[in-house]
C-alpha cells in the first residue's frame, strides 16, 4: 500500500477494525512453501533448493490488488540460480521494480527460515486501526505463542520502552538488521510490512470504479504493477478486499506443494 492513498474514498468503518495477516511456512525435503493471507492478498511461493542454490521458484496469486499482479509470478523466476542465502533476494532497486513486493518478501522469509533449519510453522499478525490519537496495537504470534507486542503512535514505537520513538519506516530495516539476530529480525520485518499494508484499511481501495495505475505517477517503479508496460495498462481489481477484523479463516492445509503442482 502507498503511504498516500487520499485519492481513494475514506472507509467510514475505519477505527473500529483490525488488519490481520497470516504467513505459513511448509518445509519440504527439497525446499520451502510460503503462503500469505490478509485483507488484500492470497498468494504463495514455492522454493526449491539444490546444493545451496535456488533451482526452481513457483508462485501463485489467487487474490491481489491490481489486474497486472499475476505477471509478477513469472518475474520471480529471476531468483533461479542464485544462492539460497539471504542475499539471494537482496535485489537492486531496478530489479525490485519488476517484482511483486510481497512475493519477494515471502521468498526472503522462506529462504532465511530454510537456511536456519527451522520447521514448518505459522506467523499471524493483528494490527488495530488507529484510534483518535493515532495509536495502534500490534501483536505477532508464532505457532499460537505470542512473540511480539508493539504499541505504535503514528507508526513509531511507543512500547516497548526500549525502542520508544523508533519509526517503522525511514531506515528501520537497516536498523533491525544491525541490532538483531536473523530470526528476530524477521519478526520485525513482518511487523513493518503489516503496518505498511494496513494503511489501506483507512480507504475503500476496491470500489466499483477501478482506478488506473497510471493515475499514481509518484509510485512509478515501486513494484511490478507500477513498472514497464503494466504501468500504462493496469487497473485496480474490484471487490478483492476481505475485512478480517473478526478473525482469520481456519488454517488451510499448508502441505500442498506448488513446486510439485508446477503451477
Amino acid at each position: 500500500m502507498s503511504a498516500n492513498l487520499i485519492h481513494y474514498p475514506p472507509n467510514p468503518a475505519y477505527g473500529t477494525g483490525v488488519y490481520r495477516r497470516r504467513i505459513t511456512f511448509s518445509c519440504r525435503a527439497d525446499g520451502m512453501d510460503v503462503g500469505l493471507l490478509d485483507d488484500y492478498h492470497d498468494m504463495g511461493v514455492a522454493l526449491t533448493v539444490e546444493g545451496g542454490v535456488i533451482s526452481n521458484v513457483v508462485a501463485r496469486m489467487d487474490r491481489f490488488p491490481k489486474t497486472s499482479c499475476p505477471g509478477a509470478a513469472a518475474a520471480l523466476c529471476a531468483l533461479i540460480g542464485r544462492s539460497a542465502s539471504a542475499s539471494a533476494v537482496a535485489l537492486s532497486a531496478e530489479e525490485r521494480g519488476g517484482q511483486c513486493t510481497h512475493l519477494v518478501e515471502l521468498a526472503r522469509l522462506g529462504l532465511t527460515r530454510l537456511m536456519r533449519g527451522e520447521p514448518s510453522g505459522v506467523a499471524e499478525i493483528a494490527l488495530t486501526d488507529r484510534d483518535g490519537t493515532g495509536r495502534q496495537r500490534l501483536t505477532l504470534e508464532l505457532d499460537g505463542t505470542l512473540a511480539r507486542v508493539l504499541v505504535l503512535q503514528d507508526e513509531a514505537i511507543l512500547e516497548p520502552d526500549a525502542y520508544r520513538g523508533r519509526s517503522l519506516f525511514g531506515g528501520f530495516i537497516r536498523w533491525v538488521d544491525e541490532q538483531f539476530p536473523p530470526e528476530e529480525a524477521d519478526l520485525w520485518r513482518m511487523a513493518q510490512m503489516a503496518a505498511f499494508v494496513a494503511r489501506g484499511r483507512a480507504y475503500i481501495v476496491d470500489g466499483n470504479v477501478p482506478r488506473r495505475v497510471a493515475d499514481e505517477p509518484s509510485r512509478r517503479g515501486a513494484c511490478y504493477s507500477f513498472s514497464g508496460a503494466a504501468f500504462e495498462t493496469a487497473y485496480d481489481n474490484t471487490g478483492y478486499v476481505r475485512d478480517m477484523s473478526n478473525g482469520l479463516p481456519p488454517l488451510r492445509e499448508i502441505a500442498r506443494s506448488l513446486a510439485k503442482e508446477g503451477a
